[in-house]
């Protein structure tokens, strides 16, 4: 499963939309709230065809990304239909952005957004034990910080859905694990709340890696080799800390793969393209992790 070096943008996102995404159609329940408290705090589900199998479908949490700041859940539309496609059930959140949600409050939303799946798991049809996470970008880093940090005390979240675990497994496509690897760079100081000097013990406690310890959930890191955002040493740090503690962890790196592209520079515009993750090599890889750890071939 590589990236072939030189091979044009057009032809990587035709590849994308090529790929299946499973028979049937997906059933939609779409602008849940799971906090009332705050209108940032929706969420849509995406449901398998047909009815669920015995103990219910085994379930991915989708996080997008935007530098904690930008963009919403519409930007993972496209994989939790995919994933849905694909047998999982797939809920696609939204959480406070920065300023609302700097640190620690995005990681509190994302973790009652889990919560909150796994207090609907019955009505949606869902195996509340069999829930991963899956994000890119900032959202990889979230769901990277719910695979290795949600019993946090700074984390717990305070809304109605109560507190949870650790997902079951953690897929990170291009997430920051290590926030000392940046500069001190305007998306990460504000989501931060601080500079380096100014508040080091914040930079520690946001970075996932810092959290690492024996127990953590099985890992797969996506990460483009050219990714000029989040260079593809967070993730291969962040491998090596999981498997030095004896958690799974695999690391697919696609050759040539960026951050995101600027379709239209004159006008300022900058779109977000999922380029680790948005190719066919990477999604036969994130299907095969999931179908060992929380899908059929996981379940002992």
């Amino acid at each position: 499963m590589t990236f072939r070096p030189g091979r044009p943008w057009l032809l990587v996102l035709t590849l994308w939309t090529q790929v299946g995404t499973g028979c049937g159609d997906v059933e939609k329940i779409v602008a849940v709230s799971y906090d009332d408290r705050h209108t940032a705090t929706e969420l849509d589900v995406y449901l398998p065809a047909g009815p669920p199998p015995p103990g219910g479908w085994p379930a991915v949490l989708a996080i997008h990304g935007g530098g904690w700041s930008k963009f919403d859940r519409s930007s993972m539309a496209r994989a939790s239909e995919r994933l849905a496609g694909a047998g999982y059930a797939t809920v696609n959140i939204d959480y406070r952005l920065v300023p609302a949600g700097q640190y620690p409050a995005a990681v509190q939303d994302c973790l009652c957004a889990l919560a909150y799946t796994r207090a609907h798991a019955a009505e949606w049809g869902v195996d509340p034990a069999r829930i991963a996470t899956f994000g890119y970008s900032a959202g990889g880093h979230l769901a990277s910080m719910l695979g290795v940090a949600a019993g946090a005390a700074t984390h717990q979240p305070d809304c109605a859905a109560g507190v949870t675990g650790p997902p079951a497994a953690v897929v990170s496509g291009a997430g920051p694990q290590d926030l000392w690897l940046y500069p001190e760079v305007d998306e990460v100081v504000e989501f931060v709340g601080g500079g380096k000097v100014a508040a080091p013990e914040l930079w520690d406690a946001a970075s996932p890696i810092t959290h690492v310890a024996a127990g953590a959930p099985p890992f797969l890191f996506v990460h483009g080799e050219d990714d000029w955002f989040a260079g593809v040493e967070h993730s291969e740090h962040m491998r090596d800390a999981l498997a030095a503690v004896g958690t799974p962890a695999d690391l697919l790196t696609i050759p040539g793969g960026g951050h995101l592209i600027n379709r239209d520079a004159a006008a300022g515009r900058y779109d977000l393209v999922v380029v680790s993750t948005d190719t066919a090599e990477a999604w036969l890889a994130i299907v095969d992790f999931l179908d060992r750890t929380i899908g059929a071939r996981g379940v002992r």
